[in-house]
């Protein structure tokens, strides 16, 4: 989930340009052009899955889920007002078309931006501008896309444009990327594959055990979204006081404040989530899976021995910030229970109010300190 996000973010940044979209009626990016890109960079690793492997798979992951729903319950300290939906296994093609369809709808709030604060006649020049720009744009968000259908393993789908807390989240497994993972790490598919669910369940937890998180998470996403198409201003200069800043990340340096200030509280809310999501997979894996603690020690170092292509690839979208973003969301929740318990920890799903900022996910005891009363409420990135 969060890397899917992250990886939106970062196309928002690099792609929107008003300046080069004068015309109404045009379009930042042409989707089925992104889908053709992607689709021809995967090759032969966009083979579809047999109705058998789906069957077979499909049949696991639901036996497993019945049986890792209780152990997270436990863990987390509540209980899921109805069971998770039945799992969808799918293929990197089949990834790429579900999250495309995320993406270009998101895209739509951009466009809307975009042509309504647009002003003066279309030249030749500009629409040449805006042709050659939107080109630029398809073939790295294809890029990408092919980048990530290799690499997810599975996610769960929060449906961020249906917000309403009727929706449902749908927990996606890449089965050819689960499969080649479990045999270069050498272990057994069954086993991995409970490792992934586990993890997917986790994030399920979160949302549906807590229905505002998910208008929350998708308000804070669209936000950002809308914000780098909405305040793109100078956009020239930042981009060449980015190449020539040596602090923070690339990406954060080329945005405006305001940009900042949003894509810095939904950097706090993904790490918050996925820092939970690890606290809460660790304790339950060691009750549901024998071997665990070896199994993931042995999939982080993997995920650490990532080739130099991979890191530039990783820094350049921006994609290098989710790495982060586990690390500083798993030391505020290993801060918080050492520094109190789980009942205090779990005061984070009481409502946005009591979310971390970013601030106090770097800083626990800043958190603890404002949750107690120690400090007046305000809210710092």
């Amino acid at each position: 989930m969060g890397i899917v996000v992250g990886g939106l973010l970062a196309m928002g940044a690099t792609v929107v340009q008003r300046e080069l979209m004068r015309h109404a009626g045009s379009r930042l990016i042409d989707w089925e052009a992104v889908r053709r890109i992607a689709r021809r960079r995967l090759g032969t690793a966009g083979a579809t899955l047999t109705a058998a492997e789906r069957a077979t798979a499909e049949e696991f992951y639901r036996a497993e889920l019945l049986r890792i729903e209780p152990e997270v319950a436990a863990a987390i300290g509540a209980e899921l007002p109805r069971a998770l939906e039945v799992p969808a296994v799918i293929d990197r093609i089949e990834w790429i078309d579900l999250n495309l369809a995320t993406f270009e709808q998101l895209f739509e709030r951009v466009e809307r931006i975009v042509t309504e604060a647009s002003t003066g006649a279309d030249t030749p020049g500009r629409a040449i501008a805006r042709i050659l720009n939107r080109s630029v744009g398809n073939q790295q968000l294809g890029l990408l896309m092919a980048f990530l259908a290799r690499k997810v393993l599975g996610q769960y789908d929060v449906s961020l444009l249906a917000a309403s807390s009727a929706g449902r989240g749908r927990l996606n497994f890449v089965e050819p990327n689960i499969s080649a993972t479990a045999a270069a790490l050498g272990v057994p598919l069954g086993q991995f594959r409970t490792f992934i669910a586990l993890h997917e369940v986790t994030h399920a937890f979160e949302f549906e055990a807590y229905p505002w998180l998910r208008e929350h998470f998708a308000s804070s996403v669209g936000e950002a979204i809308e914000l780098l198409a909405a305040d793109s201003g100078g956009l020239g200069e930042r981009l060449r006081a980015a190449m020539r800043g040596r602090r923070g990340h690339w990406l954060e340096r080329m945005m405006s404040p305001a940009q900042l200030g949003s894509f810095r509280r939904t950097q706090a809310l993904m790490s918050l989530l996925e820092g939970y999501s690890n606290h809460v997979m660790n304790d339950a894996g060691e009750r549901l899976l024998p071997g665990f603690a070896r199994l993931h020690e042995r999939f982080e170092r993997r995920n650490e021995a990532r080739g130099a292509m991979e890191r530039a690839i990783m820094r350049i979208t921006g994609l290098d910030l989710k790495m982060e973003q586990y690390i500083a969301g798993e030391r505020f929740v290993a801060a918080i229970l050492e520094a109190r318990d789980r009942a205090f920890l779990n005061r984070v799903w009481e409502g946005p109010a009591s979310l971390p900022d970013l601030a106090e996910i770097r800083h626990p005891q800043r958190w603890i300190d404002r949750i107690e009363g120690r400090r007046p409420e305000g809210r710092v990135s």
